[in-house]
C-alpha cells in the first residue's frame, strides 16, 4: 500500500523527534534546492574579511597595550631597584660613618662621666635599636618592613600585591583575566566565543547555522532580496558595533595607562620626599645629641637620588646611556653611536668633517654636526634641531634617526619617554 503524504510527513516528523532533528516542509525542502550558491559564497566571504580586519586591529592594538604596560613595569622596577641600592647604600655609608665617630668620641671621652651620654648616643645611632633615630631611617627605606614609607611604594608597584596600582593595571590588560576591559575586548572579537558580537555576526552570515538569516534564505524562508537586505544591515550594523567596542576598549586601556602612570610617578616622588625628610630629621637628632654631650657635628654628605628624565625603550626595552637623554625644544637627542647601534645601523665617523654616515640595509643616512639638514639616500631633509655635543658626547635627534632607518616612535609625557617600535 502506499503511503499517502501526510502518513509520511508523520513518519518524518516521528523519526525527527527519535533523533533531535528539525524537519522542514515539503515546500521550504523544495524551494531550498533553488538557493544562490554563489550569493551564499559572497556573504560568508565579506564576513571573513570582515573577521579578518579586526583581528588584526584587535592584535596591533593588544600588542600596544601590552607593550605600554611591558615597558613602564620596566621602567618603573628599574627606577625602583636603583632607588633600593641608593638606600641600601646610604644606610652603610650613614652605619659606618656614625659608628667610627663614636669609637672616637668613646676613646676621646672614657671614664664613668659620659657612660650614660655614651651609651644614648650608641643607641640613638644603632639602626636596629627600636625607636632609636637611625632606626626610623632604617625601618622607613626598608621595603620589607610592613607599613613603612617604601614598602607603601613597593607593594604599589608589585603586580602580584592584590589590589595594587600594578595589580589592578596588569589585570586591566590581561586578556586571561575575567572582567577585565581587555578579556571582554578579546571575547567581543572571538567568534568563538558563544554571545560575543564576532560570534553573532559569523552565524547570521552562516547558512547552515540554524534559525540565521542566511539558513532562512537557504532553506526558501526569505528571497534573496529581502536575505540581501537583511544581512547587509546586520554585517553594517555589526561592523559599527565592532568599531565602537574597539574604541571604547583602548580608550579605556589608555586611560587606565595614563592614571596608573601618573599616579605611580607621583608615589614614587613623594617616597623620595618622605625619605629624605626623615634621614633628615633622624640625623638632626642625632647631632643634637652628639653636640649636647660632646660638641661639634659631623660633616655627612647628602643623599642624593636621581632617574634620568628623559627615558628610551626600543621594542619595550628600556636603553641605559652613558650621557643621559636630553629635550632641546622639545626634540630628544640621545648618544650617536648607541642608538644608531642599537637600531641595527653600521657607522662610520668621518672626524675632519665632524659627520656621521649610519647604513642599515638599502637606507644610509648623514649627519653633520651642527647642520639642520641630513640626507637620506642623498635626499636632502631638514631637522628641527641639529646633532651636536653634549658634555663631550655627539648627540643626534632620536625621532628622526629612529624614523629614518624604518621604526615608529612615539613620545608618552607622562613617563617622559621616548618608545621606539622597530617590529
Amino acid at each position: 500500500m502506499k503511503k499517502t503524504r501526510s502518513s509520511l510527513r508523520l513518519t518524518l516528523a516521528l523519526t525527527a523527534a527519535v533523533l533531535g532533528t528539525q524537519v522542514y516542509p515539503f515546500s521550504e525542502q523544495i524551494s531550498a534546492a533553488s538557493y544562490d550558491t554563489s550569493f551564499i559564497k559572497q556573504v560568508s566571504d565579506r564576513y571573513d574579511q570582515l573577521e579578518t580586519k579586526y583581528h588584526d586591529l584587535y592584535e596591533a592594538d593588544r600588542k600596544k597595550i601590552t607593550g605600554d604596560y611591558e615597558a613602564f613595569y620596566d621602567m618603573t622596577h628599574d627606577n625602583h631597584r636603583t632607588l633600593t641600592t641608593l638606600l641600601e647604600n646610604d644606610l652603610d655609608y650613614l652605619t659606618e660613618l656614625l659608628d667610627d665617630d663614636y669609637k672616637k668620641l668613646a676613646e676621646q671621652y672614657s671614664g664613668s662621666t659620659y657612660r650614660d651620654a655614651l651609651s644614648s648616643y650608641k643607641r640613638e645611632i644603632n639602626p636596629n635599636y627600636s625607636s632609636g633615630a637611625l632606626w626610623k631611617y632604617a625601618t622607613a627605606s626598608n621595603e620589607n618592613y610592613s607599613s613603612s614609607t617604601h614598602w607603601d611604594y613597593d607593594t604599589q608597584i608589585n603586580e602580584n600585591y592584590t589590589s595594587s596600582l600594578m595589580w589592578n593595571y596588569n589585570n586591566e590588560v590581561n586578556p586571561n583575566y575575567s572582567g577585565s576591559t581587555m578579556w571582554e575586548f578579546t571575547n567581543e572579537m572571538n567568534p568563538n566565543y558563544s554571545g560575543a558580537k564576532m560570534w553573532e555576526l559569523r552565524n547570521e552570515a552562516n547558512a547552515n547555522y540554524s534559525g540565521s538569516t542566511m539558513s532562512e534564505y537557504r532553506l526558501g524562508s526569505l528571497t534573496r532580496k529581502e536575505a540581501e537586505t537583511k544581512i547587509n544591515q546586520i554585517l553594517t550594523e555589526g561592523e559599527q558595533d565592532l568599531q565602537s567596542i574597539r574604541d571604547s576598549a583602548v580608550a579605556s586601556l589608555n586611560k587606565t595607562h595614563q592614571e596608573t602612570v601618573q599616579e605611580l610617578t607621583e608615589l614614587r616622588d613623594s617616597t623620595i620626599q618622605k625619605l629624605i625628610k626623615q634621614r633628615t630629621r633622624s640625623l638632626e637628632d642625632i647631632m643634637a645629641i652628639r653636640k649636647k654631650h660632646f660638641g661639634g657635628e659631623l660633616e655627612i654628605k647628602p643623599l642624593q637620588i636621581s632617574f634620568d628624565k628623559i627615558k628610551v625603550t626600543i621594542d619595550g626595552e628600556l636603553q641605559f646611556f652613558e650621557q643621559p637623554p636630553v629635550n632641546l625644544a622639545g626634540n630628544v637627542l640621545v648618544p650617536m653611536r648607541a642608538i644608531f647601534e642599537r637600531l641595527g645601523a653600521v657607522l662610520t665617523w668621518n672626524a675632519q668633517e665632524q659627520s656621521v654616515t649610519a647604513t642599515k640595509g638599502s637606507t644610509s643616512i648623514y649627519l653633520k654636526l651642527g647642520s639642520m639638514n641630513a640626507t637620506i639616500n642623498g635626499v636632502e631633509k631638514p631637522l628641527n634641531v641639529a646633532a651636536q655635543l653634549v658634555n663631550s658626547h655627539t648627540m643626534v635627534p632620536v625621532r628622526f634617526v629612529s624614523e629614518a632607518l624604518g621604526a615608529e616612535v612615539s613620545w608618552d609625557a607622562n613617563t617622559q619617554t621616548v618608545i621606539i617600535e622597530t617590529k
